[in-house]
């Protein structure tokens, strides 16, 4: 019995030497590409707008799907200075992904408002950090993947 112990022993310290049954860190020498933002996020985040020479602060949260291949759908509400103004606005759009896990991403909603970011995100995409880069929009965000 005792051998069997010692052999056992002796394999497990040895699988764990090997790193055998460890997953592979979320961070890696990997390249990111558009597999790497696959799936259900969720988001929220305010800003300001100009409109007529005037500042609009503005607030919105939704949800984007990346479907691992450059396109995106989404739904979202809005709201500014006033109650929710759009509520469950459907989008679709495309996004880039760079090896850097850098990207961009382009959206046009169904009443034809467009938006236009830059997406800053970790090679395991559970997290991405966006800002627009619309002229006149000042807005910045983080979304978190919710469903692969």
């Amino acid at each position: 019995m005792k051998r069997q112990i010692s052999v056992g022993m002796l394999f497990a310290v040895g699988l764990l030497i090997s790193g055998a049954g460890h997953p592979e860190p979320a961070w890696s020498d990997k390249p990111c590409s558009l597999r790497t933002l696959k799936g259900t996020y969720v988001y929220h985040c305010a800003g300001f707008r100009l409109e007529n020479g005037q500042q609009v602060h503005f607030a919105f949260a939704g949800q984007d799907h990346f479907d691992g291949n450059g396109t995106v759908t989404g739904v979202y509400s809005y709201s500014d200075n006033n109650p929710i103004l759009q509520q469950h606005i459907s989008y679709s759009g495309t996004y880039t992904v760079n090896p850097d896990c850098t990207g961009t991403y382009a959206t046009v909603d169904e009443n034809g408002i467009s938006g236009h970011l830059d997406l800053f995100f970790g090679r395991d995409g559970e997290e991405v950090t966006f800002i627009f880069t619309d002229p006149g929009v000042v807005d910045a965000g983080v979304e978190r993947r919710v469903r692969k």
